[in-house]
């Protein structure tokens, strides 16, 4: 059995890099897994999955130049850039709820989704019964500080 022809090697235009690379960014921002990333890159410009790591490599490089930048331009430019998710019509319902999440994080309204209490109290149910309702209230107020 012979070894199967290679592929032409494929060479993007400018303009087509640009877009992968923008693309990459928007998926990372996005919190896609390097997988998923790769996969689609790879099959929208028919590039192998090494080449799609180049342009994440590039890509992670460009996102944190730009994280130097002033925090309340960032902060602006990311509004603007969720809110361009949420209203485009070509958005996936799903797409448009996770920049909603971000959006809503970005502002500082989210909700936590859980409460830990981070007092302690260490007494056992035998020591509590064993105190008088002075001791009690003394451990309860100490535990609460």
């Amino acid at each position: 059995m012979t070894a199967p022809t290679p592929k032409p090697r494929m060479r993007l235009t400018e303009e087509q890099k640009t877009q992968a690379l923008r693309l990459v960014k928007k998926m990372l921002a996005m919190g896609n897994y390097p997988s998923q990333i790769k996969t689609a890159i790879a099959a929208k410009y028919h590039l192998s999955r090494r080449s799609v790591e180049r342009y994440m490599t590039r890509a992670r490089r460009e996102m944190e130049e730009f994280m130097d930048e002033d925090t309340r331009q960032h902060r602006a430019d990311s509004y603007y850039f969720y809110l361009g998710i949420i209203e485009n019509v070509e958005s996936t319902q799903s797409e448009r709820f996770r920049a909603r999440v971000r959006l809503d994080k970005l502002l500082g309204i989210e909700i936590p989704s859980s409460f830990h209490q981070k007092n302690e109290f260490k007494l056992k149910p035998q020591e509590i019964q064993n105190m008088s309702d002075e001791e009690f209230e003394d451990a309860y107020k100490k535990a609460m500080k």
